[in-house]
This record gives structure tokens, C-alpha cells and sequence, in this order.
């Protein structure tokens, strides 16, 4: 028998074992970062960050109304990281390193480990602004003025 807990009730475990050195892992929750985490379904590994993040890492941090977020950083400015989750279209500004508990390692999907050093992970963060561009701005249009043609079609 499984039981769900919030990250809160662990985050005092969870920062001591990353600050020793090791990993952490739970099941992902939410779909910000769909399509890459799947709600309830793939397990994340967590590690330590080593210096300054890079973008594409994706950090767990916690925001300053205390909720903790696992999201893609896409940049860097004066006041800290820039990040959006892979389903989002909002972007958040200023996340400091102070804010940053941990970095993804690797998911487990369908039991299938994926590191985030893997050349088909790699690829995919490089091509994920052209398939959000495709997924919030052409597929609505299509959705709108295709797809109910096409469905009179099939009729």
C-alpha cells in the first residue's frame, strides 16, 4: 500500500540527504511539465545542483509563497533564473540559487530510466520551443477552422 504525502512534510529529510550528497525520488505531481512528466505516473530523481544551473536544467525550487515547483530554465537574468514549465505558456522571472532544493537528474518512465545526459533528452529540450509554438499557437487555430471541416468530411 502506497501513501501520498506533500514534499512539505519531507523537505527537512529531503535537504539533508541532498546536502550529503545524495539522491532523492518521488513521484512526479501536476502537468506543467507535461509532456516530458506525466501526473502520478513517472518517477523523478533528484540530486544536489553543482554550481550555477545551465538552461534546460530543471530545478526543484521553492517559491516565496513557500510552494515547492519543478520547472525548465529557459534563461538567465540579473535577478536570477528564468523558467517556464514544458506545458506552460507563463514564464517566471528572478528565481534565485537560494531557492534552488535540488536538479533532475533522470525520470523513470513505463519503467524506463531517462537521464537528462541522454542525447534523445538533450534533443528534445531543443526542439521544445518549436512544439510549444505548434501546441499554443497553430494547433488552436486548426482546432477552430480545420478540424470542423474535417470532421463534416468523414461524416
Amino acid at each position: 500500500m502506497s501513501k501520498s504525502i506533500h514534499l512539505y512534510e519531507v523537505s527537512g529529510a529531503m535537504k539533508e540527504v541532498l546536502k550529503s550528497g545524495g539522491e532523492v525520488s518521488f513521484i512526479s505531481a501536476g502537468f506543467s511539465m507535461l509532456p516530458m512528466l506525466r501526473n502520478r505516473m513517472d518517477k523523478i530523481f533528484l540530486v544536489r545542483p553543482e554550481g550555477r544551473l545551465k538552461k534546460y536544467d530543471v530545478p526543484l525550487y521553492i517559491r516565496r509563497d513557500g510552494k515547492f515547483v519543478l520547472h525548465r530554465i529557459i534563461g538567465s537574468g540579473r535577478d536570477g533564473y528564468i523558467l517556464r514549465g514544458d506545458n506552460q505558456r507563463e514564464i517566471e522571472r528572478g528565481v534565485s540559487d537560494e531557492q534552488v532544493v535540488a536538479v533532475l537528474k533522470a525520470f523513470c518512465r513505463d519503467g524506463k530510466m531517462i537521464k537528462c545526459t541522454d542525447i534523445k533528452y538533450r534533443c528534445y529540450c531543443r526542439l521544445l520551443p518549436f512544439v510549444r509554438f505548434f501546441r499554443f499557437r497553430i494547433y488552436p487555430i486548426y482546432v477552430k477552422t480545420a478540424a470542423p471541416v474535417i470532421k463534416k468530411i468523414k461524416k
